[in-house]
C-alpha cells in the first residue's frame, strides 16, 4: 500500500502481526511522544477487528498532516555526500518528500538508515510498542543498542 506521496508502506515481518493497537500520543516521564503514521493508520482499516475510523479521527488526521506539513512548522533538510541527520523518532514527527533515482549506478541515490536504541532515552509506556516484537520476544526500543 502507498500513502497519500506515493511512498510505500512498510508491511510486517515474517512471524509479526499484522497490526497492533499503540496509542497515537502519550504522555510519560513528563514529555508528550507521538507515533503518527497516517498510511499504516489507514492501511489498519483493511482488517475486520480493527474498529472503524470515525469522521473525527479522519479530521484529527487531516488536521496533523495539514500542521506538518505548513512552512512555518515544518523543516526543509537536503542531504549533501557525507551528511548525517539524527532525528528522536518519539519527539520529531518527520518524513520524506518522493525522488526520483537515476538508472546508471554510478548515479543512484544512496542513503543508510540505523536505529540507534539510546540507553537513557525518553521514557515510553508499555503500550507504546503495542504487540510484542518477534525478533526480541517483548515490547522494546528495537534497534542498535551502544556497546559501552
Amino acid at each position: 500500500m502507498k500513502n497519500r506521496h506515493g511512498i510505500s508502506c512498510r508491511s510486517q515481518a515474517p512471524g509479526e502481526r499484522p497490526h497492533a493497537a499503540v496509542p497515537l500520543v502519550s504522555w510519560s516521564g513528563g514529555k508528550l511522544s507521538m507515533r503518527y503514521n497516517r498510511c499504516y493508520l489507514e492501511s489498519a482499516q483493511r482488517f475486520p477487528d480493527i474498529p472503524r475510523l470515525e469522521p473525527t479521527g479522519v479530521e484529527l488526521f487531516d488536521l496533523v498532516d495539514a500542521l506538518t506539513g505548513s512552512p512555518e512548522l515544518r523543516l526543509e533538510v537536503d542531504f549533501d555526500v557525507g551528511d548525517l541527520l539524527f532525528l528522536n523518532n518519539h519527539a520529531v514527527l518527520h518524513s520524506r518528500t518522493e525522488y526520483e533515482d537515476f538508472t546508471e549506478p554510478e548515479l543512484k541515490r544512496h542513503v543508510l538508515r540505523l536505529w540507534l536504541a539510546v540507553r537513557q532515552g525518553r521514557d515510553l509506556p508499555p503500550d507504546f510498542w503495542g504487540n510484542p516484537h518477534s525478533t526480541g520476544g517483548g515490547p522494546g526500543r528495537g534497534g542498535v543498542a551502544p556497546t559501552t
